[in-house]
């Protein structure tokens, strides 16, 4: 009889009740609350941002040509600008009286080049709203000088109505691109990527000290006399495995309650917001999980075949640091093709096992890749897990019973072979 099951139930009940994987757990249910409401909080931080009020105070030198008077046309047609004409004053006293009311800052106006003297040089915001006015003051100076009335100046800067419809080659019809929901589809996307790496660092890690752990202990020495090590490996990856399922879970749970109640409206109502709450879709969910499932058990085998190299905890990190950096490159090149989904950057990073679960479910998420190539990416990971686990497994039962100083990549081929 397999003791698998006994090996998957020990490592499941020591860690479940572990604080790093109860507060995991409780962030992950709070991103996916926090997501449903992704477009009120989206609304009220960029409102946030956005100053209501702005007082600024125009010092013009320009006895001739002054910008002044279409500062105060541009203050009589924005509600919450305020403009204070400084002249007679020098520029310390206007600064002066910056400092004194707490306004926004003092425009200094020389000829063609505009200074702004701020108390808060560091507000970015604000600074990008006093340049746009400043630019909107210069441009109906310009339009005067033009002679160009009101209704052209309109029309000439009038905006373009610009809008993306998509039409793939092997379909028909087109598809209306929502520049609202594409940038909620982005927010969402970069969450659930960022949950998937934390994921595979946090029980890389945990699975790679748990096997460093038990050698360090000795157990490992009275563990492998009944049990075979290739068990002892299995035992330990499904076990981490079956943390990381059921908090995938309780996750899924929580998106698909809210999602059901954004879909009601009831949520909304009781709480009070005007926008409309964002859906979880679910086909979105199940590539998460996919694809974070794949990803584990792909660098799980790994980790465990790193930390079985190690005599001590303390040197789990030295070892697991250049499987992080593959983590990370994964993670990063996800973000890159946020850029372009499409690009050959994306397609090849989606098709490489260190680099796939992270790019080929940003992909999925953005954009709408060919099925062969999700299909491709999937395979390739379900092989690149059995070659993985099979090579693993072999630095595994070498590893656990090295102790003493750590075996090089060379020792440790050369002991494959022999």
């Amino acid at each position: 009889m397999s003791v698998i099951p006994v090996l998957v139930k020990r490592e499941f009940t020591s860690r479940v009740k572990g604080t790093a994987y109860i507060l995991t757990t409780v962030i992950g249910v709070l991103v996916f609350v926090g997501l449903s409401f992704l477009p009120p909080i989206m609304e009220r931080i960029s409102s946030s941002f956005t100053p209501k009020t702005i007082e600024l105070v125009v010092l013009d030198s320009q006895a001739e040509s002054s910008l002044l008077p279409f500062f105060k046309a541009l203050s009589a047609d924005r509600e919450g600008l305020t403009i204070r004409d400084a002249s007679g004053l020098d520029e310390r006293e206007a600064y002066r009286m910056v400092l004194e009311e707490g306004l926004a800052g003092l425009l200094l106006i020389d000829g063609p080049l505009c200074t702004l003297v701020t108390p808060d040089s560091k507000n970015m915001v604000l600074n990008d709203e006093i340049r746009s006015l400043v630019n909107q003051a210069a441009t109906r100076w310009k339009a005067a000088e033009l002679g160009l009335t009101q209704e052209e100046m309109n029309s000439l800067f009038q905006a373009v109505d610009f809008r993306i419809r998509e039409v793939a080659p092997e379909q028909d019809g087109a598809t209306e691109v929502d520049g609202i929901a594409q940038t909620q589809s982005m927010v969402l996307a970069y969450f659930l990527l960022f949950m998937i790496y934390m994921a595979l660092i946090l029980y890389g890690n945990m699975v790679a000290s748990g096997v460093a752990e038990e050698k360090s202990s000795r157990i490992m020495e009275v563990m492998v006399s009944t049990v075979k090590p290739l068990e002892l490996m299995f035992g330990k990856i499904i076990g981490v495995g079956a943390l990381g399922l059921v908090q995938f879970i309780i996750w899924i749970g929580t998106g698909l309650i809210m999602a059901a109640m954004g879909r009601t409206g009831f949520l909304g109502g009781m709480l009070g917001v005007e926008a409309s709450l964002s859906t979880l879709p679910l086909e979105s969910i199940l590539w998460f999980g996919l694809f974070f499932l794949l990803g584990y058990f792909f660098y799980a085998s790994i980790f465990a075949a790193a930390g079985a190299l190690v005599s001590r905890v303390e040197e789990v990190s030295q070892v697991v640091s250049l499987l992080m950096m593959f983590i990370v490159a994964g993670f990063l090149a996800a973000y890159i093709s946020f850029l372009n989904p499409n690009s050959s950057f994306a397609v090849a990073a989606s098709l490489i096992p260190f680099t796939a679960p992270m790019v080929m479910f940003a992909r999925i998420m953005l954009a709408d890749p060919p099925i062969i190539e999700a299909a491709a990416s999937v395979v390739i990971m379900l092989l690149s897990i059995v070659l993985g686990t099979w090579i693993s497994s072999k630095i595994y039962s070498i590893g656990i019973l090295l102790y003493g100083k750590r075996p090089s990549i060379r020792q440790v081929a050369r002991l494959l072979k022999g």
